[in-house]
């Protein structure tokens, strides 16, 4: 019987691969999974060696090779432009894996790495995934070049498409964040909602919680899976130990350790109060060893370390740690703590366990997935409840070798085997499944003014923007957003949206554009795509630049859809440090049905006039 090639091989473009047998060979299945591992090689272009996220998708990566290397492929978006909307770089998993392998290694040369993830990409295939390929979106939705804009085309041509969710921390906790982060978070979770078939989280509480957040906001009902992590990111040889040059004055004094980056949200302020208040108490406390580089909302810890001297030289910080010494950071220690306020996982309490060592950490979020009967929790909003935990752990010396002993002889830990077995096999599962044909496409109500800055000047509010991701309206035809909108790339540009009118239901549309300078007197068009996909231009010659409304008519298409065609005539030009060709940009749209006049006077007020009758400062 004959068997379909799933995917195929485009045009090769430069870089790519000449032989295309090489990247279809084995592609002759309907149950293919493609692994998007853009962001991983962002960030390793950018950093020697991998992070928390990085470190996951390295690990189902290279059991995804091993057990499944004929039925398996890895991805990278295209950031050259090279290419068309819906390809993909298909990259070879045997260099991938020695990719891996050296990143992983306890000394990288930044320079070699670069090259080697360079090789894969001018070795990589340029492909497009056909409808019975699954894309997973391993890492990073929200950055590194690898967010949900980019994976629309293939969405649309059929192909199942799922994502791995670390946390919606950005989204819940704002405040332990960048403003940046937030914003940027916020729109791809809300954008991931319309496109994706399947989402799989690495904790319960991170699935219940982005149920909640899509459920609260008018979002879609998504299927959604937990596959834990691991308790660690390696397999550590505990064996090995080597003492840290930067804490040789410590050496055989006794320490509680806690491993994390020094961040806000991590609450290494709340222990340095439990010891404060502990050595008040009579306590003889031992010291504390802070292992992670310092981060963000830490200038009351610092404040508070540096009026008392860290406590006398009872607090350490140090970083950068090879594994030895981490083991004997562990080894060493009577115990470890970790107080986050919230966690997607919690990998320092699972390693804590790993090295059978006693941990004391929070009750809240995923931690408990994490630590199960082995830890000891406290309440890091309570530190009187916290203190008495930490201080049973410190003065109560049968408990604490009991609680090791327990760790030791019932712990089983998780490994990346067990969590890409897990893996593989729910995705499996959901390639199985058929998907209801839906419109991937954001929908806009008649008679709003849709104002493109306001996505990077104003705060995204996700019962807005969950129901209504507009910047998946501009996916192919537009750059990223500015505050007055955005530039549309080269002469002809479409803009997508749904309604909830009828096919054929004539419609007024209101755009408002930005003329860049030098393009005066050239003709532009702006046409309402009929029901068969197509309009036939109607020019007018550009008279002035800067920010002009335009306005057009036209008939809805098939499902509700209305599709705005932009084209501008002449040959385009980059300008002086921009290699992008435009020539205008939309700044706001909006539209509503012909017959509805009352509608129509109202949103062409909203676009002509600043409305004072509504918010304002006052005096």
């Amino acid at each position: 019987m004959d068997r379909t090639i799933d995917f195929v091989s485009t045009n090769e473009g430069a870089g790519a691969r000449a032989d295309p047998e090489a990247a279809i060979r084995k592609l002759d299945g309907a149950d293919i999974i493609l692994f998007s591992v853009q962001d991983l090689f962002g960030y390793l272009k950018a950093h020697a060696t991998m992070s928390g996220i990085q470190r996951v998708q390295a690990g189902i990566a290279l059991y995804a090779i091993e057990h499944e290397d004929e039925r398996v492929g890895f991805i990278l978006n295209d950031l050259s432009d090279k290419y068309r909307d819906g390809e993909f770089l298909l990259i070879d998993n045997a260099a991938f894996r020695e990719v891996i392998a050296y990143a992983s290694g306890e000394r990288v040369d930044h320079e070699h790495l670069r090259g080697m993830l360079a090789r894969c990409e001018a070795e990589a295939h340029v492909i497009r995934p056909r409808p019975a390929n699954t894309i997973i979106l391993l890492g990073a939705f929200w950055g590194h070049g690898n967010t949900m804009d980019r994976y629309v085309t293939a969405k649309r041509d059929g192909v199942k498409l799922g994502a791995y969710v670390y946390d919606i921390i950005p989204v819940t906790h704002p405040e332990y964040c960048d403003a940046d982060l937030v914003r940027d978070f916020s729109m791809s979770v809300g954008e991931m909602g319309l496109v994706v078939d399947f989402v799989f989280t690495i904790s319960d509480y991170t699935r219940e919680t982005l149920a909640r957040l899509f459920r609260e906001n008018g979002g879609r009902d998504i299927p959604m899976r937990t596959v834990p992590l691991a308790h660690s990111l390696t397999v550590p040889d505990i064996s090995v130990e080597s003492w840290p040059a930067a804490l040789r004055k410590i050496k055989g004094r006794p320490y509680v350790a806690y491993v994390s980056t020094v961040e806000g949200r991590k609450n290494h302020l709340y222990v340095v109060n439990a010891w404060r208040q502990m050595i008040d108490q009579g306590v003889d406390v031992p010291d504390l060893v802070f292992v992670g580089r310092r981060g963000w909302r830490i200038s009351g810890l610092m404040d508070l370390l540096d009026g008392t001297n860290y406590l006398d030289g009872r607090v350490h910080i140090v970083h950068d740690l090879s594994d030895s010494e981490l083991n004997s950071i562990y080894a060493n220690c009577r115990f470890t703590v970790f107080t986050s306020f919230v966690e997607g996982w919690g990998l320092p309490v699972g390693e804590s366990l790993i090295h059978h060592v006693p941990c004391a950490a929070s009750r809240t979020s995923s931690l408990p997935e994490v630590g199960g009967v082995f830890v000891d929790y406290l309440d890091p909003l309570n530190l009187r409840q916290g203190v008495v935990v930490l201080r049973k752990l410190i003065e109560d010396h049968d408990y604490r070798e009991a609680r090791r002993q327990q760790i030791r002889e019932h712990f089983v830990p998780r490994s990346w085997d067990d969590v890409g077995r897990d893996f593989i096999e729910k995705v499996r599962e959901e390639i199985a499944t058929g998907y209801p044909a839906r419109t991937i496409h954001p929908p806009l109500p008649q008679g709003v003014k849709f104002t493109l800055g306001d996505l990077v000047s104003r705060p995204i509010l996700m019962h807005d923007y969950v129901p209504s991701p507009m910047r998946l309206a501009l996916v192919g035809s537009f750059y990223h957003l500015e505050r007055f909108g955005a530039w549309m790339r080269g002469n002809v540009g479409e803009f997508t949206f749904q309604t909830d009118l009828p096919a054929g239901e004539e419609v007024v549309v209101y755009a408002e554009l930005e003329v860049r300078d030098k393009a005066t007197g050239r003709d532009i068009s702006i046409t309402v795509a009929d029901a068969g996909g197509e309009a036939p231009p109607r020019w007018q010659t550009i008279a002035d630049t800067g920010q002009r409304l335009y306005r057009t008519r036209g008939k809805v298409g098939e499902g509700g859809l209305c599709t705005i065609v932009l084209e501008v005539s002449g040959t385009l030009n980059a300008v002086e440090f921009d290699s992008r060709l435009f020539a205008i940009g939309l700044a706001a749209i909006g539209y509503a049905r012909a017959t509805d006049s009352a509608l129509r006077e109202d949103l062409v007020e909203r676009f002509t006039f600043q409305d004072m009758s509504r918010g304002g400062r006052g005096r």
